[in-house]
């Protein structure tokens, strides 16, 4: 190889770490978002996201119709290693239900567009949702039921007046 073309090599790269550099950190790896639940609003759904809580995000259309939200976790805007950590607000259970495992419950003001992201190494999809008022959602993932694909699945959970249980709904 020539020197001089190695030269413009070397040089390309010093002024991009320069530019990096001078760029500062916030620009090249921003603080990622953090998700903050509605306070003091009778217009809510309660939602329990199944799994990793660190993967988790919810974007919902504000009053000028933009998304806003973020990841339900804080995250660090390096390196995020672990598996959050269990948050029970108290939401109904579904009867006989293993709840051993990881998930996280929070609130989202209901009748508004809502974006449930499950972002992980192998798993990016985002479902859709227009939660309603005073529902209790659950949303698990599974990268296993359609092969080479990660679906994000929603249910309500709903109080079976016969047998005095909650159990899964259908949509």
């Amino acid at each position: 190889m020539d020197i001089n073309k190695e030269l413009r090599i070397l040089k390309k790269i010093a002024m991009l770490f320069s530019i990096i550099l001078l760029a500062g950190c916030s620009y090249v790896f921003p603080v990622p978002t953090k998700y903050e639940p509605p306070r003091n609003t009778s217009d809510i759904a309660k939602v329990r996201l199944m799994g990793n809580p660190l993967y988790y995000s919810i974007r919902q259309k504000n009053d000028t119709g933009d998304l806003v939200g973020g990841f339900v976790v804080e995250h660090n805007r390096f390196v995020n290693i672990g598996l959050g950590t269990t948050v029970d607000s108290g939401f109904p259970k579904i009867q006989g239900k293993d709840y051993s495992g990881k998930y996280f419950e929070t609130l989202v003001i209901a009748d508004r567009k809502t974006e449930i992201n499950y972002l992980a190494q192998n798993c990016s999809v985002t479902l859709g949702v227009i939660p309603k008022r005073d529902a209790t959602y659950e949303v698990h993932y599974s990268d296993s039921d359609l092969t080479g694909y990660c679906v994000l699945y929603i249910r309500p959970v709903v109080f079976d007046e016969v047998n005095s249980i909650y159990i899964e709904g259908s949509n």
